[in-house]
């Protein structure tokens, strides 16, 4: 390793062990790579190159300053490093988000024959979380550590935390509920961490339920709670439960948290109020960037495409950041109200080099939506085959709906064709391109397809509805009989659908 340096600082009888300490601490606190150089010449010249402690200093500074090839070196010259100097390493990895890096040295300490300790799980389990379900398996080996620790005394909460985190982040919920309900400590940071886990895979209620139970508990509620239960009325649409939230949140003076604003205007998007998202955003007067490609958004999805569009130039006119999800949000807005000329303006901002967003298929995908929805197939279809990534999906998908929409049966077989070649797994481009033949009267092709749907065991997923009433939701699912009052709902249809031939025989 090049211990060289331009501004090597020059040996001084002040410079002793204590002012090198000093220095590397206020050095690590300024993230001040400049001066990592340095600092490790005045340790050389000292003749303290074998002092652990200096070392790991000097080392956690390198990482702090984003050097982590430079933190390994110097990690590497150490004599003998302890477990104080393997725990800097591998948690200062996990943190720079180098995770796989991070493993690796916790392997190595194990097999140095080093004992982790509790700050050195923690930070395997941070890696494992940053990686993801491939590093089950090894958090799961440090979740029994964990546990073996715990059987000579009280863990710290910030490594069950870590136990629990990192399951929730390897998509393995039922193990994070478990440890949830086995926790000796329960702090906020559990009880938020078990609510995201819930509501990330895909249960909302149970985030809401787990939400009451902590407020039942004492628990004092903190921004983090508010966005999650936030979000998860707005998975589930229900209006009336987050304006119940949103008035705790004013009570308890979380109404200037960006993260909990951005949640609130998301939620009264969801739940289809886009006057009360407006008045969020015009209380907040925030210039996040995040709250206001959020109201270009909702503007778009609303049918409001003007607004969406004056507010997205009027970003730009304020300075604020416009990246690739205001770009595609403005561009989505275009689609939705058929502004041609306008998409194709902000789409030649990306593809020009005139802005410094990148470009991404969704952009593209988007921009063929447009065409599509204005009727210009032929055109959409020379866009897609000439975009410079490989065939997206959202573009095919686009060109498919519309084509069958204008009868063009040809292009509906094109797009459906190659929808099924990009996603074979995908139960509806199955479908997609059965009902294309079947709408051609081309019955052999039509049953050649739904014969190896049966032979790949593809179904088609029922459809999904849910209304909320004063009891509770009520979910339906297509041809299902088991709701209980089956019989009342369908006598209501039949008495209405009375009304209404009885309404139109009248006119």
């Amino acid at each position: 390793m090049s211990r060289s340096c331009a501004s090597l600082p020059s040996p001084s009888p002040a410079w002793d062990a204590a002012s090198l300490a000093g220095a590397l601490k206020a050095a690590a606190v300024r993230r001040s790579a400049p001066h990592v150089g340095p600092l490790h010449a005045v340790l050389v010249k000292l003749g303290l190159s074998a002092s652990a402690i200096l070392a790991t200093s000097l080392a956690h500074l390198a990482l702090r300053c984003g050097l982590p090839r430079y933190a390994r070196d110097l990690f590497d010259e150490m004599p003998r490093p302890d477990v104080v100097s393997w725990t800097s390493l591998l948690t200062g990895h996990a943190h720079q988000g180098l995770h796989r890096e991070s493993l690796a040295l916790l392997r190595r300490m194990v097999g140095s024959g080093v004992e982790p300790n509790g700050y050195s799980l923690s930070g395997g389990l941070l890696a494992c979380a940053g990686v993801g379900q491939d590093a089950l398996a090894l958090g799961k080996e440090i979740h029994a550590r964990v546990f073996k620790m715990s059987l000579h005394g009280p863990v710290d909460p910030v490594v069950e935390n870590g136990v629990l985190d990192m399951y929730s982040r390897c998509g393995s919920i039922e193990y994070a509920c478990r440890v949830f309900r086995v926790m000796q400590v329960r702090n906020i940071v559990a009880w938020n961490s078990m609510m995201a886990a819930l509501l990330g895979s895909g249960q909302p209620e149970e985030a809401l339920r787990l939400f009451v139970s902590m407020v039942s508990c004492g628990i004092g509620v903190d921004g983090f709670s508010f966005s999650i239960v936030v979000d998860a009325c707005g998975e589930l649409a229900l209006l009336k439960q987050g304006m119940q939230v949103h008035a705790r949140v004013v009570g308890g003076g979380f109404e200037a948290d960006v993260i909990v604003r951005n949640s609130l205007l998301n939620m009264y998007v969801k739940c289809g109020c886009v006057d009360s998202a407006e008045l969020v955003f015009k209380v907040a007067s925030s210039r996040d960037a995040v709250l206001w490609t959020t109201m270009i958004s909702a503007y778009g999805k609303f049918g409001l495409v003007q607004d969406a569009v004056s507010l997205f130039d009027r970003m730009a006119e304020l300075g604020i950041k416009q990246d690739g999800i205001a770009y595609l949000a403005v561009l989505s807005a275009c689609s939705h109200g058929g502004l041609v000329r306008e998409g194709w303006h902000y789409f030649s901002l990306m593809s020009d080099g005139q802005s410094s967003v990148k470009m991404h298929p969704e952009h593209y995908g988007c921009m063929a939506d447009l065409l599509c929805r204005r009727g210009y197939l032929e055109e959409a279809l020379e866009f897609i085959e000439n975009m410079p990534f490989d065939s997206s999906i959202a573009a095919w998908s686009a060109l498919l709906n519309s084509s069958r929409i204008h009868g063009n049966a040809k292009l509906s077989q094109l797009a459906a064709s190659r929808l099924l070649k990009l996603d074979p797994e995908n139960h509806s481009n199955w479908v997609a391109l059965s009902s294309v033949h079947a709408s051609e009267n081309d019955w052999h092709e039509t049953w050649t397809i739904r014969e190896s749907m049966s032979r790949e065991c593809i179904k088609k997923e029922p459809g999904c509805s849910w209304v909320e009433l004063y009891d509770g939701v009520h979910i339906f699912l297509m041809a299902d009989q088991s709701h209980p009052e089956l019989y009342g709902i369908l006598k209501t249809l039949d008495s209405l659908e009375d009304i209404s031939m009885m309404s139109f025989q009248g006119t």
